[in-house]
This record gives structure tokens, C-alpha cells and sequence, in this order.
């Protein structure tokens, strides 16, 4: 029986409400290429009384639509330092004035926030797998099964209309070829050169890319082909500027493709190994059904049950503990 929606309440309604009530304890890990650093503090949600963990994520935001072209002018800055100064070169910091029609940065948080949650944003070692098909039937698919459903709640408030109804860009209930459309929050939506969409699949059967089987390629082309009309119309892009990829393993266990821009490539989330194109899914599961149409035998699993995926995990991943106990038996 597939999951139902979870009905909590958000923990903060406003990030005055969650700031206030923040207190901070270390930073977990920054990036200053990314320019984004996640702090690890304790907060009291607005529905509870209780101080629990608390992950607050800072980030630098992009600028404004048409907001480069006035960056080279002195009342855009409340302050300039010159930092050097060598023959043809210079280097100087500057501060934005006030009244910025752009915010500068973007919060997001995690409250409560799990042990699991900490370990992923802390800095942590990454390794190289190989997953075989045996490594998944033994390891991986156990793992996944014993995870609980709430850690995907907020998926199946979506999925359900609970939850960011109001950010929906596309919905079909389709039980077999539907999915919902969303801009992913990590897109201030103004910046198109950083489009960043989300598409949740209403099949709740299929957990990642290895449940993928040639009767699901009606779906994956819907979404193909729908995600990318809705973008055309709304945010007037043109034909063949959008990344479709999934990623193996997904950060969570429903299915879910990721849409980019294609100058969107300043994130660690479409790193060979980890991100997969559509169109490549497509492809394999089209040859593999032409395959069997043909005449040829059947085969006993699909291609990507067959296939070895090789990625990175972080060293405190539960699941890379597993993996490599299975590696040295």
C-alpha cells in the first residue's frame, strides 16, 4: 500500500519567526565557489514547544534579470575597497547599497532536522561504488525498503495538493503517466539562466531509475514532452535550452526528474556518475522493448536491473557503511 501524505504543519511560517528563534551552534560545511554555507543550530518550530536541531542553509542569490548591466556604476554601492592593484589588473571588494530591488541571499532550513540530515550537509570524504545488479538485489533494495515513509512526506503533501499548491506549474493525476511540475526551491524564479524545475511522478511504485521498465516509457515521454512545453510557454525559452536528468542514487526514494537550464552548470548535481539524462533512459528502455518486439526472448530483468552504476558517496552515507561491509565479506 503506497504511503499516505503526512498532515504536519510546517515548521515556520515566516524566516523572521525561524531567525528569531535560531540558535547557532557550528557550521556543518560551506562552499565558496557555490558561495552557500549550511548551519547546524536548534530552533522551537511554531507548533511545538521544544528546542530540536535545526539546519539553516545560507546561500548567495543570482542576479537580477537585467541587473548586470547597472553593476558598473558608483550608486550601486554603498562601499568600494581596492584589494590590489598591479599594472593592468585591479581586485576590490564592494558592498550593495541599501534598497536593493534583489535579495542577496536565500534561506531555506531543515527543522527538525534528522542525524541523517546532518551527516549529508556536514563535509564529509566521498568514495567511488560499483554497484552491481547483485550488490542492489542484496544491499541497496533492502535499504531502501527499510526506509520510513515519512522521510518522503513532503513529496506525497505535494503530490496530494497539501502542500505548494500554489507553485504547481503542471498537474496530471494520472495514476500510471502523471506527475506535477514544480519550480524547484532552489530557483529564485527570475533568473532564467539558473531554471531549475522539479517533476514528481504519481507512480509511487517506482522508487529510482533501477524500477524503470519499458511499459514506463509512455511516462517518461509525457514528461519529456510536456515539461517542455510548459516551459516554453511560461518562461519563454526556447526548444532544446533544458537538462533532463535523474539522479542514481537520489537523495530521496520516489522518482523524480530534474530540470535545468543548460548554462546552469555551477552544481555538484550533474556530476558524471550521479546524474543520468532522460533522453538516455529513454533510449535504453526503447531498445530494449524493440528488442523484445522483435521476436528475441524476453529477458529475465530489465537493462537497468542488469547494469553495474558506478557513483559517489559520502563516507557517512548509511548506505555507503553497507555497501562497503558487503565489499568485505
Amino acid at each position: 500500500m503506497a504511503p499516505s501524505a503526512s498532515s504536519g504543519a510546517p515548521s515556520f511560517f515566516s524566516a523572521q519567526t525561524l531567525l528569531a528563534s535560531f540558535e547557532f551552534e557550528r557550521v556543518l560545511s560551506e562552499d565558496p565557489r557555490a558561495i552557500v554555507a549550511y548551519l547546524l543550530g536548534t530552533a522551537v518550530p511554531e507548533s511545538s514547544n521544544d528546542r530540536v536541531p535545526c539546519i539553516l542553509k545560507v546561500e548567495k542569490t543570482p542576479f537580477a534579470p537585467g541587473e548586470a548591466s547597472s553593476l558598473a556604476a558608483t550608486a550601486v554601492w554603498s562601499n568600494a575597497q581596492t584589494v590590489t592593484a598591479n599594472d593592468i589588473y585591479s581586485t576590490s571588494l564592494a558592498w550593495f547599497a541599501p534598497g536593493r530591488a534583489n535579495a542577496d541571499v536565500q534561506l531555506s532550513s531543515i527543522c527538525p532536522a534528522t542525524e541523517k540530515h546532518i551527516k549529508k550537509y556536514s563535509v564529509q570524504e566521498t568514495r567511488l561504488v560499483r554497484e552491481t545488479p547483485e550488490l542492489y538485489e542484496r544491499v541497496v533494495k533492502p535499504y531502501i525498503a527499510s526506509l520510513a515513509p515519512s522521510t518522503i512526506s513532503w513529496v506525497y503533501n505535494i503530490l496530494d495538493g497539501t502542500a505548494e499548491a500554489e507553485n504547481v506549474l503542471h498537474r496530471d493525476d494520472d495514476v500510471e503517466t502523471g506527475f506535477v511540475l514544480t519550480p524547484d526551491l532552489k530557483w529564485d524564479q527570475k533568473t532564467m539562466s539558473a531554471l531549475y524545475l522539479l517533476v514528481l511522478c504519481q507512480d509511487r511504485s517506482i522508487r529510482s531509475l533501477r524500477d524503470l521498465r519499458p511499459r514506463h516509457l509512455p511516462l517518461l515521454r509525457k514528461i519529456r514532452e510536456e515539461t517542455e512545453r510548459v516551459a516554453i510557454e511560461r518562461y519563454g525559452i526556447q526548444k532544446g535550452e533544458l537538462r533532463f536528468f535523474v539522479h542514481y542514487q537520489p537523495t530521496y526514494y520516489h522518482f523524480h526528474v530534474h530540470v535545468v537550464h543548460l548554462s546552469y552548470v555551477s552544481f555538484s548535481g550533474i556530476t558524471v556518475g550521479q546524474a543520468h539524462l532522460l533522453d538516455d533512459l529513454i533510449d535504453l528502455l526503447s531498445l530494449e522493448l524493440e528488442a523484445t518486439q522483435s521476436g528475441g526472448p524476453a529477458p529475465l530483468q530489465s537493462v537497468l536491473e542488469r547494469r553495474t552504476f558506478t557513483y559517489a558517496l559520502g563516507t557517512e552515507h548509511a548506505l555507503y557503511g553497507l555497501l562497503r561491509a558487503a565489499g568485505e565479506e
